[in-house]
């Protein structure tokens, strides 16, 4: 007799879309009288393909609907209280209200025993910092003092801020140590979850566009290329054209990784590509 599968855990989830689906196929598994129907009925929904509706994404769940899904589903307190802020965060509208929500997860979380990876992402993409003490430690001279990582980075942070990001990348699996105990990268490059929040991603982004900003007047010409094109374009070939940044994105980290001179410093490479008349839309 083959062992039953674990029931779906709401505390590994970011999207509730896709907890929706997983609970309803592990309970159409284990009971095959367990239907759209059958689950509304035991829910309290007046409509028989109300959750379908809400697993597709065509309606949205209120409070009372929420409290109708977690009890459809058996779900205990501390299960509730997470499926209900996932909701929240995937329903918010905007960022303000999407960060109150991921911190409400986050604090659920750290009372369990795993951690989404998309947590993890949110906090590496926390702050600008945390990506450049990871490329610090690819560096010949690098050193794992806080104090010397606040001084060599620039602009400077504080050697808290810089013993806070040393600790987030040793716990994320970033800065590993080698036989020697000194912490190096896991790997040269680093791969992006498609799944991960764009909250984050918007966050870092703003960060590092800032730091452009003020590389103007904080770098000399010589030690940074900051420029720019503005160009009337068809959409046809603004859509090529954000392809070919992409494009150019990966040769220019195919090229850095494969550098086999050791590295001296850090930089940042920004791509900004943005409409400046109303009315575009870019596939």
């Amino acid at each position: 007799m083959r062992p039953r599968k674990q029931s779906p855990v709401v505390f590994k989830y970011h999207d509730y879309h896709k907890f929706l689906k997983d609970m309803f196929a592990y309970h159409q598994r284990i009971n095959r009288h367990f239907t759209y129907r059958f689950f509304s009925m035991k829910a309290g929904f007046a409509s028989p393909s109300a959750l379908k509706e809400v697993m597709d994404g065509k309606k949205n769940l209120t409070q009372a609907s929420i409290i109708k899904v977690a009890s459809g589903f058996k779900l205990n307190k501390s299960e509730t209280d997470y499926f209900t802020n996932l909701v929240y965060f995937n329903q918010s509208e905007t960022e303000a209200e999407k960060t109150r929500y991921f911190q409400a997860l986050s604090k659920i979380q750290h009372t369990k025993k795993g951690k989404t990876l998309t947590s993890e992402q949110f906090e590496y993409y926390s702050n600008w910092y945390n990506s450049a003490i990871r490329e610090l430690a690819g560096t010949k001279e690098f050193k794992e003092d806080p104090e010397w990582i606040a001084d060599r980075l620039n602009p400077g942070i504080t050697a808290v801020e810089a013993r806070k990001g040393l600790d987030l990348l040793i716990r994320l699996g970033l800065l590993v140590r080698d036989g020697n105990g000194t912490l190096k990268q896991d790997s040269p490059s680093l791969e992006v979850d498609p799944d991960v929040s764009t909250l984050s991603i918007r966050n870092f982004n703003r960060s590092m566009i800032d730091l452009g900003k003020e590389a103007i007047e904080r770098h000399a010409p010589d030690t940074r290329e900051v420029s720019g094109l503005t160009l009337g374009l068809s959409k046809e070939c603004a859509a090529e054209i954000k392809n070919m940044i992409r494009e150019f994105k990966k040769s220019v980290l195919n090229y850095a990784v494969n550098d086999t001179r050791p590295s001296e410093g850090v930089f940042q490479l920004n791509f900004q590509f943005f409409p400046l008349s109303k009315d575009v839309e870019l596939s």
